[in-house]
């Protein structure tokens, strides 16, 4: 679950947004062209420019998806996990002493197991299949694509090794954003439509 943010002409409306919506106003902003850059802690920024129709100036609007439990403190531990469990095929196992994760042979413990359902990093579907949330995957996304130099001397580096330089800092910085969206993009138009019909059904 997230909380929508709206700025518009009249100020800012606030709302909630299941994963489902969150996921579709993401891909309706791709499709219209708007800008969407993932956040550390598991949510989206969509901005995009449109010209006031009093004024004639150029305004920005935005829709902020904040997740209600942020994914914080992604640990080496648990991304690790996460990753184990995006590869495919995990299953939440149940006996009659233990549950936990199966993570294509790999096994989660039952007290980490517990903290990352609990976290709302993973979910798990009717039969049993465990999967990322979105919070999570967008949280891996924004933390593959952090900013590591920048500033004065023109330099900025991206933690995916991706560089840039420009004869003024934030002209580089600019490149680097361009470049995390673009990379939230290719992100989204990757997710399958299988993923969606998973969202739909997981408790």
């Amino acid at each position: 679950m997230f909380h929508e943010t709206l700025t518009h002409a009249g100020g800012s409306s606030k709302g909630t947004a299941k994963e489902s919506h969150a996921l579709m106003l993401m891909r309706r902003a791709l499709n219209r062209g708007y800008a969407v850059t993932a956040t550390t802690g598991g949510g989206a920024e969509i901005r995009w420019g449109r010209i006031d129709r009093l004024t004639g100036n150029s305004v920005v609007r935005s829709i902020v998806l904040d997740p209600q439990l942020p994914a914080e403190n992604l640990d080496a531990r648990t991304r690790a996990q996460l990753a184990a469990i995006n590869v495919g095929d995990a299953r939440h196992v149940v006996t009659a002493d233990r549950r936990y994760i199966d993570a294509g042979g790999t096994e989660i413990p039952t007290g980490e197991t517990a903290r990352l359902r609990a976290r709302r990093l993973v979910a798990v579907d009717s039969k049993g299949r465990v999967r990322l949330t979105l919070v999570a995957r967008l949280a891996l996304l924004a933390l593959d694509h952090t900013q590591v130099g920048g500033g004065t001397d023109g330099l900025a580096m991206c933690s995916c090794g991706f560089t840039v330089s420009a004869p003024a800092g934030e002209a580089a910085d600019e490149t680097l954003r361009f470049h995390r969206q673009a990379m939230t993009a290719r992100f989204i138009e990757s997710l399958p439509a299988t993923y969606a019909a998973a969202i739909a059904d997981t408790h």
